[in-house]
């Protein structure tokens, strides 16, 4: 029960810190560096083979942790994998050269050789150079994947050469052909793969246009895959971080890399901060959030603007956003305590069309993911302000509603701290100024936690929603007389709107329960005996409305413009459901997503941006052992509940306070 107010009752950035059961640690970056170090005490055993990109990539990223702890457990972990791959000769044990993932983790060989200096290490980075003076390519001169796949060039395989190319050239030698090659194959990449002016990139383009996947007329690809793309946007910055400014191809690069990063902004999924498997097809209803290629694309960002590419305040709230959402798919192994990470795929090749992508298999603790979650958290959590990220004071407070005994409570590290007489309530709010602003039966009171009054509304109706507006009036929802009203500080009456029925005198208490004022100045208002939501219009006329068949209790608009409803037990399926402008249902949750079909009767609700929603179950007037509180995310992971509790009765309606965060309620 406590452990859920840890959780999903901070003030949001303390969720970056403690956001899961288990054993969470202080930074995500050095966990899962810990995990994989622990589930593969030696590199060697990181899937799928001794020697190849997953390798390279992991060290990589470890290296990056290593540079800004000095902890040498990392340095060792790097430098015990490259001795196993390198005879004292200078002979590799295992590298063949068929691919570009086998050239990738050439770059922690020539990582081992700018740190300690040892011949061997240069010996082999010099055989893995000149491995690629035979290796085929296109007629334009760009790397085949592999030297099987004839004709074809992979968007990933750019990141696979270069990272070992551009490294050798700047560590040990032949600089001018390797920054030149550099620059030859991510260009080259971008005429061959970008998609119209979008920004973004085909997953491959197969120059005999004779692969299974190719377009007939193209040679391209169907989609933009996350991960593919995720590579292509890593290799873009850790080239342009050592890459000769005067080289005359520089800033064809850097607009390359702009034009590429304006483009995920738009294609970042507005709800879960995180990118889709198929980037730019968030709408597809199949299309899922896939958490490799966000991770590259959050260090991505973050590099970029640290590069001086793009800038800051344009980019820092996807980052957070992003970063926030990557979280979401952290769960903690219950066996062990470290941390297993979902929702990306374990290697793809390019795929024939979007069904063959987002139907496949999604596994947990992949062989990308692992380092793609590694490269993110070390980047963002190693910011030079990253205290606003991850060492924020928690307020660790929620507040919520007792409709059966007609209480409001706050609760903190999950004890009840205080507590007021509410009867009937039904809807409540923390404000910006630490009051708490809540429905009372037939009226609205806001009070401060030394139970001063400071505003208080009386009624001749039922009250169910009320809520605090940006010019300080507040708008109040009476449920008999089907009024919408804003009331001032002094409790006068400055705007009363009816939306009782023609010819109805007495909406009676059914009428609404949750009612909301929109940024348009319209209404959107959860009628619960009619079964349905409606928008109206600033003057009280229907704008928009959809049936909700189980009764309809509380109302959000999400800021993708749909509509989240919390539907009650009407027709016995109680459930959360979203729907758009056209009003399609486009996601739903209910006892279908739970073993034992513990939901009762849905009546609050909260939406937190990039972590999911936080909703009550209230359970009518008899106490139940199930959960009073679900937090679940956009993928119906419930990552905490909170209930059953002593000093409750049923939770009604339940407020987090977001610090410097715009509130969903």
């Amino acid at each position: 029960m406590k452990n859920v107010l840890l959780i999903i009752c901070l003030i949001l950035p303390s969720w970056l810190l403690a956001q899961l059961p288990g054993h969470n640690p202080k930074l995500w970056s050095r966990g899962i560096a810990q995990t994989v170090m622990t589930r593969y005490p030696s590199a060697v055993t990181i899937p799928f083979k001794p020697w190849c990109y997953p390798q390279g990539y992991f060290l990589m990223g470890l290296d990056k942790l290593w540079q800004v702890t000095g902890d040498t457990k990392y340095y060792n972990y790097i430098l015990n994998w490259a001795n196993e791959m390198v005879r004292p000769d200078g002979s590799l044990v295992y590298f063949s050269g068929r691919s570009m993932d086998d050239m990738m983790a050439g770059a922690v060989i020539v990582w081992a050789y700018r740190y300690t200096g040892e011949e061997k290490f240069k010996k082999a980075a010099d055989f893995i150079r000149k491995s690629y003076d035979s290796y085929p390519r296109t007629s334009d001169g760009i790397f085949w994947h592999g030297r099987g796949t004839v004709g074809q060039i992979w968007v990933d395989g750019v990141f696979m050469g270069q990272m070992f190319l551009t490294k050798y050239g700047y560590y040990i030698g032949d600089s001018k052909y390797c920054f030149d090659e550099a620059a030859r194959q991510l260009i080259g990449m971008h005429q061959h793969l970008m998609k119209e002016n979008s920004g973004l990139f085909y997953h491959g383009w197969d120059e005999d246009k004779d692969a299974h996947w190719a377009n007939l007329s193209t040679g391209m690809s169907s989609e933009v895959w996350s991960e593919g793309l995720g590579w292509y946007a890593l290799i873009l910055v850790e080239t342009l971080e050592i890459f000769p400014k005067k080289h005359p191809q520089y800033q064809k690069i850097v607009d390359i890399t702009r034009n590429l990063m304006q483009g995920l902004k738009d294609n970042q999924d507005v709800n879960s901060g995180l990118w889709y498997q198929i980037v730019d097809k968030g709408n597809r209803f199949d299309n899922w959030q896939e958490t490799s290629g966000s991770g590259m694309f959050i260090y991505s960002m973050q590099r970029a603007i640290e590069l001086g590419i793009i800038q800051e305040k344009e980019y820092a709230n996807c980052i957070k956003r992003g970063y926030i959402g990557l979280l979401s798919k952290v769960r903690i192994n219950k066996d062990d305590g470290l941390i297993d990470l979902c929702d990306a795929n374990n290697g793809l090749g390019i795929q024939k069309d979007y069904d063959a992508y987002v139907t496949r298999p999604r596994k947990r603790n992949g062989q990308e993911v692992i380092s793609s979650f590694l490269w993110a958290t070390t980047i963002v959590e190693n910011k030079k302000d990253r205290i606003s990220y991850v060492k924020p004071s928690p307020c660790e407070t929620f507040v919520c509603t007792d409709y059966s005994q007609g209480k409001v409570f706050v609760f903190e590290k999950g004890e009840k701290v205080w507590e007021h007489d509410a009867p009937l309530s039904n809807d409540i709010w923390v404000l910006d100024n630490g009051n708490l602003l809540f429905t009372k039966g037939n009226g609205v009171l806001e009070v401060t936690r030394n139970n001063d009054t400071i505003f208080q509304y009386t009624s001749q109706s039922h009250v169910f929603a009320c809520q605090r507006l940006t010019n300080g009036n507040t708008f109040v929802g009476e449920c008999e007389s089907g009024r919408l009203l804003e009331v001032d500080s002094n409790g006068k009456i400055v705007k009363d709107l009816s939306i009782l029925p023609l010819g109805t005198t007495n909406g009676k208490k059914s009428f609404m329960r949750n009612a909301r004022k929109l940024e348009n100045g319209h209404y959107l208002v959860a009628h619960y005996g009619g079964k349905r939501v409606v928008e109206y219009d600033e003057n009280g006329n229907i704008y928009w409305e959809v049936p909700v068949s189980g009764g309809a209790h509380s109302v959000i608009r999400l800021p993708n413009g749909n509509t989240l409803v919390a539907v009650t037990d009407m027709d016995k399926n109680p459930r959360i459901v979203e729907f758009n402008s056209d009003k399609n249902i486009v996601w739903e949750f209910s006892n279908k997503d739970i073993e034992g079909a513990p939901l009762k009767f849905l009546s609050g609700m909260q939406y937190i941006p990039g972590m999911g929603i936080v909703f009550t179950n209230w359970t009518g007037h008899v106490k139940e052992k199930v959960p009073y509180i679900y937090w679940v995310d956009w993928n119906k992971n419930i990552i905490d509940t909170f209930g059953p509790c002593a000093d409750i009765e049923s939770v009604s309606s339940v407020f987090i306070p977001l610090k410097n965060e715009k509130v969903y309620h």
